[in-house]
């Protein structure tokens, strides 16, 4: 099963959580950029979650400035790990897999374009291993 989305959205990095001791609880604050996955997400959330090994391919694009003209990829803030977690928490929340440990191949790239945006694709993979002929 494979599944693609499409945000048309300012990508912002996830925060990190934050603990406010005078009230002895943890929080953590959610971009809208995660609200706009998960929105988008939950349009295409498929019947049956992902119960077995996701591969996860992210672009992350954004609005090329007029100092970047012939650059490629964006190597400025945000760092892309953060981006990536936005996105993944997102999918967890739309359902798309029952947790995001099942994801054991991603591969993302952040670069300038002509628009804000993120592109994603989700693909189930086999987990097990052929036992064919070619066996011995």
């Amino acid at each position: 099963m494979k599944l693609y989305i499409y945000v048309p959205a300012r990508p912002e990095p996830q925060a990190r959580p934050r603990a406010n001791f005078e009230k002895g609880y943890m929080y953590s604050t959610h971009p809208d950029f995660f609200y706009s996955v998960a929105h988008e997400a939950a349009k295409k959330r498929p019947a049956k979650p992902f119960s077995n090994a996701v591969r996860l391919c992210v672009r992350f694009t954004y609005k090329r400035p007029a100092s970047r003209h012939f650059e490629i990829y964006k190597t400025t803030r945000a760092d892309l790990d953060n981006l990536e977690k936005a996105v993944m928490d997102a999918l967890t929340q739309a359902k798309w897999w029952t947790d995001d440990c099942l994801v054991v191949d991603k591969r993302t790239v952040k670069v300038w374009g002509e628009q804000n945006g993120c592109e994603i694709l989700a693909e189930g993979l086999k987990n097990v291993v052929n036992f064919g002929e070619d066996w011995k």
